[in-house]
Formats: structure tokens, sequence, C-alpha cells
């Protein structure tokens, strides 16, 4: 595919991502037609054929061999793009509890970073929107907000009782304001911070901004919370 540098789907990686990705290069060429069938009446069938054999090959070239030995011959672009659906989806009944049993208990993983842990909340979202569900984003917010760690309680306090509307948005810009104060105010020989990696020191009071309109002014000893202000 001129002018991309698209890994081939090998069934290994994210299809969810590789997919939306294709479907982003169908439509710069305007042929992603092809797939949805959303043609004018007017179109010819000798257009539409053009369509579907230049968005077959746009497919086909970036899958890996052995994805293209799963999927077999398939005679058109649109039965190619279903075929990859029903081998990569998963949309079995199991599947999606399993998927949302996770999504519940999704916790911070203390090893990695806020960033991190975002792309692996916002990946399995992706996953159950996929099952057919696509009222996920309704939870999302409180999903997260309970993942929040104990370290961070003064965050969950801010946007819990601070709002009276929360979004996933306010969730993870509270993750990240925190992260932040943690990493630029350097401790001094009286002061410590809590990390992300769970590490319970001493530290001032500080204020850190929640989204545009919440304040939260907190004092951590060991890891308790000590006071909390809201404005």
């Amino acid at each position: 595919m001129a002018g991309y540098n698209l890994q081939p789907f090998d069934g290994k990686t994210d299809f969810s991502i590789w997919q939306q990705k294709v479907k982003g290069i169908l439509i710069q060429q305007k042929v992603f037609k092809a797939i949805d069938g959303k043609y004018a009446d007017n179109i010819s069938d000798d257009k539409k054929l053009e369509d579907d054999e230049y968005a077959y090959s746009s497919i086909i070239l970036n899958l890996s061999d052995s994805v293209i030995r799963k999927v077999g011959k398939q005679e058109s672009a649109k039965e190619l793009w279903k075929k990859l659906e029903e081998l990569y989806t998963e949309t079995s009944l199991p599947s999606k509890l399993f998927l949302l049993e996770n999504f519940l208990r999704y916790k911070l993983d203390l090893s990695k970073n806020t960033d991190e842990n975002i792309d692996d909340f916002t990946k399995l979202i992706q996953d159950i929107k996929l099952t057919g569900d696509k009222n996920i984003d309704d939870y999302s917010p409180i999903v997260l907000l309970n993942a929040i760690l104990e370290t961070y309680g003064d965050v969950k306090a801010a946007i819990k009782y601070g709002r009276d509307n929360v979004n996933l948005e306010t969730v993870v810009s509270g993750l990240k304001s925190k992260e932040m104060d943690l990493k630029t105010n350097k401790p001094s020989q009286n002061q410590n911070e809590v990390n992300l990696l769970g590490e319970e020191q001493r530290t001032e009071t500080q204020t850190i901004n929640i989204g545009d309109t919440v304040k939260v002014e907190v004092g951590v000893e060991e890891g308790v919370t000590q006071g909390l202000n809201t404005e």
C-alpha cells in the first residue's frame, strides 16, 4: 500500500486497531463503499467492480501469509472484511462475559504509568464494543474511578464529590494531573511523595487541578490523607 507504513496483521496483534487503520486508508482511497455498500444510485457496476478490486488488494496486501491461509479465497472485499471479523472478533457470550468481568474488576497496574494504564483500559472498552455492547461508555467513568488506587484517594474523592457529572476525560485528567504533580514536586529531607508504584511516603499539602473547575488540596503522611478541601 504505497504511502502507508502499516504492519501486516498476523493474527497476534490488536485486530481492532489494525482494522481501524485499514478503514481509514480505504476511506482516503475513496473505496470503503466497497465494504459498506453505500453507493449512490447512479454509480455504474464497472465503478463498483473497480472499487472492490482496489479495496480487496489494499486489505489482502496487509495480511500475513498465515492469516491469508485462514481467511481462504474470498470473492470480494466485503466478504474478505466480514471473514476477518468472524475470525478475529470475539462475539460469543462466554467471550463477552469474560471481557465484562475483566472490565468490572479492572485496577490500575502499579508497574505502568497513567498513559499505559489508560491504553489498556481503552483497549478493553473497544474489545467489549466489538461484541455488540454499544452502551459500555456509560459505565466506563465509574469503572475507571473505582480502579483508582488508595494512593490516589484524594483524586478519587475530588472527582466524586467535586462535580455534578463525571465523564471518562475527567477521570483521566485527574489521574494525569496527580501523576504530573508527583513528578514535578521534588521531595526534600523531610518531605516524600507517593508515586504510582504505591510507595507510601510523607509530603506537604499539595494543590491538584482536576479538569477546569475543581481543585483539591491534600496532605498525605505515610500514604494517609490528612485533609481534603475542594473549591
